[in-house]
């Protein structure tokens, strides 16, 4: 594996999102199925999947996949969840080392030749204070489908002069080894770590409507 020192320097993005802003103290949660909203489809040029793995039992280094797709549908005037059904596709992925690009799609790990992308469908949410949604559903990578909960936060809804946008970031932690990729977890041990914190950045573009069919 190349070394931590390889992956010190990365787009700004990473370090900007690297400081994570705590979910608020919770007060009076209440769960809500999905619903019915504003269907707003993935910007894949403002969108960005990072992941974030210890090194030799030593530093963090970040990744990213680039270029989402998907939906999320949000209604912000109600008490539902927001829905969201995003893939990143393996092709996509970035560590500024094409080196390890190549490693992290091979067998050792992604195994992009069989398995070409990672999905995270929501199934529910827990409504939280100040826009923050505790988020149920599963994630799929490798292969494997496991549930996650998933830290929301609704960054914005604004009018702009493209139309109207929504963003959101989410936040969870997984142990790649759920998923089947345990190496350098237990063979080499120690090489890299099991714990990888995902941070998802999210914009949206509200999708037009069908235009109704024409008469004969």
């Amino acid at each position: 594996m190349p070394s931590a020192v390889q992956f010190a320097v990365l787009p700004a993005v990473v370090l900007s999102l690297a400081a994570l802003r705590p979910m608020p103290t919770p007060g009076v949660w209440a769960t809500h199925p999905q619903a019915a909203g504003t269907t707003f489809t993935i910007d894949p040029v403002h969108s960005v999947a990072l992941f974030r793995i210890q090194h030799v039992g030593a530093g963090q280094f970040w990744g990213r996949m680039n270029a989402l797709e998907g939906t999320v549908v949000y209604d912000a005037a109600s008490s539902t969840p927001p829905a969201l059904n995003v893939t990143a596709k393996l092709a996509n992925l970035d560590t500024s080392s094409e080196k390890l690009d190549g490693n992290l799609k091979g067998p050792n790990f992604f195994n992009a030749a069989e398995f070409p992308e990672l999905r995270f469908v929501s199934t529910g949410g827990t409504k939280g204070p100040e826009g923050h949604w505790r988020i149920e559903g599963e994630l799929t990578i490798h292969g494997v489908t496991k549930p996650v909960s998933v830290d929301l936060e609704v960054t914005g809804v604004a009018t702009t002069p493209f139309g109207t946008k929504a963003g959101f970031e989410a936040t969870t932690t997984i142990k790649r080894s759920d998923f089947g990729m345990t190496w350098g977890v237990e063979k080499p041990a120690g090489v890299l770590g099991d714990e990888v914190r995902l941070i998802v950045a999210l914009e949206g573009d509200q999708a037009k409507p069908a235009e109704p069919a024409s008469g004969s």
